[in-house]
């Protein structure tokens, strides 16, 4: 890996894509290869950002979507600066476990706080600061549905209906039209899924 700059990478797909396993076994690799890398996740990464999470993502909860907005951006400027960039000034490898493309679908597309005015305010406080690469795991909503019944612990975005995933899903295809995505087919097996990540990032490094 180049040791002047690191490389960030991030998993991006709706509830129950798989893309948290992945990085499980990614891990596992990366350390038998001995690769320098980090892991995190969004919300979330630094203490400040987790106490943030657990408010946003609480089943019951008050806060409009613009408060949510702007505590999403809150949360994620202490994780670049506390967290991400240190590690790719380091040469680290950073794989986080979502991050500005799931508040572009979340909250701006399905939420209706609008992905352009998601991202204008991603550009304007955070310098548009994004990922050299994203895996997009994409996976059908009855998938979704399949997978969630077996999931013990839930967030609010579980809970939420056929409709809430089919607009999770569209929202992801409206914004990953970049090179910057590398599409994943998460119908697939987790060894067929873990080596075409393996085979895209040893292209990268």
């Amino acid at each position: 890996m180049n040791k002047q700059k690191g490389l960030f990478l991030t998993f991006e797909g709706p509830e129950a894509s798989g893309k948290s396993s992945q990085i499980l076994l990614l891990e596992k690799y990366l350390k038998r290869n001995k690769i320098s890398f980090i892991t995190t996740r969004e919300p979330g990464g630094t203490k400040l950002a987790e106490s943030l999470r657990n408010l946003i993502l609480k089943i019951k909860s008050d806060i409009s979507i613009d408060e949510e907005v702007l505590m999403l951006m809150a949360a994620r400027s202490h994780h670049i600066n506390n967290v991400i960039q240190p590690a790719l000034n380091k040469g680290i490898l950073v794989i986080s476990d979502r991050f500005a493309d799931s508040t572009f679908v979340y909250q701006g597309y399905v939420n209706k706080f609008g992905i352009q005015k998601t991202k204008n305010l991603h550009k304007n406080i955070l310098n548009n600061f994004l990922p050299n690469k994203t895996f997009l795991f994409k996976i059908p909503t009855s998938m979704i549905i399949s997978r969630l019944k077996n999931r013990k612990s839930k967030n609010k975005y579980d809970k939420l209906e056929r409709k809430f995933h089919d607009k999770v899903n569209k929202g992801y295809e409206i914004i990953s039209k970049s090179k910057r995505f590398i599409k994943i087919d998460a119908s697939q097996s987790i060894q067929t899924i873990h080596k075409k990540i393996i085979s895209n990032i040893h292209s990268l490094i």
